[in-house]
């Protein structure tokens, strides 16, 4: 939570969904706060057995539960504010969606970059053997080579696409509350 808290107070001007939870609980903090200090208004001095001390006024009691009722729902919604932001962080592993989405678009890029390399050693093998069919040249041992490479690449990162996609959209639905 401080490590959410800290990043986001350094980053203030990162344009980025996660900053949504941030604004919330900076937001519910200061209510709280708000509402801790007109506590004070209903302060006053008492002369008790141990000599003078703070004390509620007493003519005050609708007016002391009433904001002590405001304190603990502000309170409440701040521990949910909280909640949300651990929930974000143990989803996302970030403070930021920008990050997550960061890995997302390197993954799809080194997955792309694979497919990209074996249609072009497809097509360079056609254009070196333009008497052999499709099927013959996808046989050729630089196509052969070239498509297990690819396969390589798809069993490495389809499943970190997966992951990392899950990950950005459970993320946003943790936003979304």
């Amino acid at each position: 939570m401080k490590q959410f808290i800290d990043y986001w107070a350094s980053h203030s001007g990162q344009p980025d969904e996660g900053k949504i939870l941030y604004s919330r609980y900076e937001h519910a903090l200061s209510d709280l706060n708000q509402s801790r200090k007109k506590t004070i208004q209903y302060l006053i001095p008492i002369n008790g057995a141990k000599g003078w001390h703070p004390g509620f006024d007493s003519d005050a009691t609708e007016e002391i539960t009433a904001l002590a009722n405001e304190i603990e729902g502000k309170k409440a919604v701040l521990k949910s504010v909280s909640q949300d932001i651990e929930d974000f962080k143990a989803v996302v592993g970030y403070p930021s969606l920008e990050l997550l989405g960061q890995d997302l678009a390197t993954a799809r890029r080194h997955f792309s970059d694979a497919v990209y390399k074996a249609k072009s050693v497809s097509i360079m093998a056609s254009n070196r053997n333009p008497r052999l069919s499709p099927a013959e040249i996808q046989d050729l041992d630089e196509v052969v080579l070239a498509n297990a490479v690819l396969a390589e690449a798809r069993e490495r990162f389809d499943p970190q696409i997966a992951d990392l996609s899950d990950r950005l959209a459970r993320g946003r639905a943790i936003l979304a509350r």
